[in-house]
């Protein structure tokens, strides 16, 4: 997976200029580090130039090297390449003698003048590395603020991503992203779905948190927390903002941790005191809780119709989804109703599998990086059949999920419902930085499905192209925003635990255009 650097200022008392100015000339210096090429040199600039770093680096006369780069910059027979390097130079020592305007004004110019990136680039590009080092180096010591070195280099790294982005033609927003230390451990957490804490999902709601629903077999869960509760207080501070709380409720399996919480129909606060413990994150649910938590995936018993939502798609999500259809066969499955809605993707691994669930045979996925293509076929062994499958989709199912769709609809494994999968067809690889500020995810290949259509919606893409998964015909249904919101606390609902299953107050259509569909293949002749 791949991983991008930048920088982040702790400037909130600078004026606004300056930050924007610092901003904006870190961002050119950084995007300078990705090239490295040779500098010309003409005579006497030249030997200004080497007199001027002798005076700067060895004697340590910060002042006199600066007018010696001076006197370059405002040489219009100087070489150009000369000139460059100099007013870099400047740049670096009006940032050593601590004025901070002139250094962003010598900086900035140095982009300004220097439009054509590559030849800049060919001039100062094998001291870049230095360069960014010792700016950061003279923001530590000298800058206004105390600063810290992490989030300067996140800073760059992020200019360097947001300029690819902008520019890159085959990407979009996002596409190419850095991650930070914090943003790692996230995304690890999900793919790996396990995390040391107390196991609760919590929503704001205003400037209150609400427990939305425990993980059965969590602490909260076994320590009595229950959907609805209104958390107050961890360890006797407020727990608000939502971003805090999450962070201060993980922590190292066993250590206990003390919150309170206000529960509806109560007066008062309740306190708990609760020992974090490893708790697994589940990716699959299905049609409501059973009487011990645990999930019933048949959402009418009558006509054997089962319900399957994949959230998206982590290392154990392939298992999940063989316990349900396994469940659901045992109980005499008919009829499949497998929800892709709000799926995000994630594992190209773990795609592939479940694809594998559900077709015998034949093209899977096909997997095209700049040096090589890769394709993933299905195997005879362990394939559910026998019975139709209805696939929901809406435009926030993506990635890894939209693998899953496209191959099931290609291979008429299931009937597409819904709305026109994202069309994010690109594998993206972490790569992690070796300073331990983050990673960089950086897309290196594309996704096609069996039919050999590209899955990417390009930024040039029309919606007449090919890319993502769109509805089966006759079986397109958008849902408004408000129906999606709906849908949304409709799932949450269904996700807590200890209450009864939710009554619908929304009608969710793309569901009941699966029921009908399943309805019409399981009529008997």
């Amino acid at each position: 997976m791949a991983v991008a650097t930048c920088w982040h200022m702790n400037t909130g008392l600078f004026p606004q200029s300056i930050r924007q100015g610092f901003t904006a000339a870190l961002a050119g210096l950084a995007l300078l580090l990705t090239h490295q090429a040779s500098a010309k040199e003409t005579a006497s600039a030249a030997e200004l130039l080497e007199k001027g770093i002798y005076t700067e680096e060895t004697k340590g006369q910060i002042k006199d090297a600066a007018a010696l780069y001076q006197q370059i910059v405002e040489d219009p027979r100087a070489d150009r390449s000369l000139v460059a390097q100099a007013q870099l130079r400047l740049g670096l020592c009006q940032l050593k003698l601590g004025n901070k305007p002139q250094a962003i004004a010598a900086l900035d110019r140095l982009t300004q003048e220097f439009p054509d990136k590559g030849k800049l680039l060919g001039i100062v590009g094998q001291h870049m590395p230095q360069v960014l080092e010792e700016i950061v180096g003279q923001i530590e010591r000298n800058y206004l603020l105390e600063v810290d070195r992490g989030e300067l280099l996140e800073t760059a790294i992020r200019a360097i991503v947001g300029k690819l982005d902008s520019q890159g033609g085959l990407l979009r927003t996002n596409d190419l992203e850095f991650l930070s230390a914090g943003q790692m451990k996230e995304f690890n957490v999900q793919l790996n779905q396990k995390i040391a804490g107390i196991g609760v999902v919590l929503k704001a709601e205003g400037e209150e948190l609400v427990l939305q629903s425990s993980i059965p077999g969590s602490p909260a869960f076994e320590g009595g927390l229950r959907a609805g509760d209104r958390l107050i207080t961890i360890e006797g501070e407020p727990a608000a903002p939502l971003a805090n709380a999450v962070l201060r409720l993980r922590g190292a399996p066993g250590s206990p941790v003390t919150l309170a919480v206000k529960r509806p129909g109560k007066t008062g606060l309740q306190e708990f005191t609760l020992t974090r413990n490893i708790i697994r994150v589940p990716s699959v649910s299905g049609a409501r809780r059973n009487a011990d938590s645990s999930w019933d995936f048949m959402l009418d018993d009558t006509t054997k119709i089962g319900w399957i939502r994949l959230g998206y798609i982590g290392r154990e999500s392939t298992q999940e989804m063989l316990d349900a259809l396994t469940d659901l066969q045992a109980r005499g499955l008919r009829g499949l109703v497998l929800d892709l809605r709000n799926n995000p993707g994630g594992l190209l691994d773990g795609a592939v599998a479940i694809a594998d669930l559900f077709v015998d045979n034949g093209r899977i996925v096909t997997v095209k990086s700049r040096k090589e293509e890769t394709a993933y076929d299905a195997k005879p062994a362990g394939t559910f059949g026998g019975f139709p499958v209805a696939l929901l989709v809406n435009h926030k199912t993506a990635s890894a999920a939209e693998i899953v769709a496209a191959c099931l609809q290609d291979h008429q494994r299931a009937v597409t419902i819904g709305e026109r999968t994202y069309g994010q067809g690109i594998v993206r690889s972490i790569f992690e930085l070796k300073s331990g500020v983050g990673a960089v995810k950086l897309p290196i290949a594309a996704y096609y499905r069996p039919s050999g259509k590209s899955m990417n919606r390009y930024p040039e893409s029309k919606d007449t192209d090919d890319w993502g998964v769109r509805p089966n015909a006759g079986y397109e249904v958008v849902m408004t925003d408000e129906e999606l919101k709906d849908y949304e606390r409709d799932r949450a609902a269904r996700d807590a635990v200890g209450q009864a299953a939710p009554v619908l107050e929304f009608q969710d259509r793309p569901l009941q255009k699966a029921l009908e569909y399943l309805a019409t293949q399981l009529k008997t002749p």
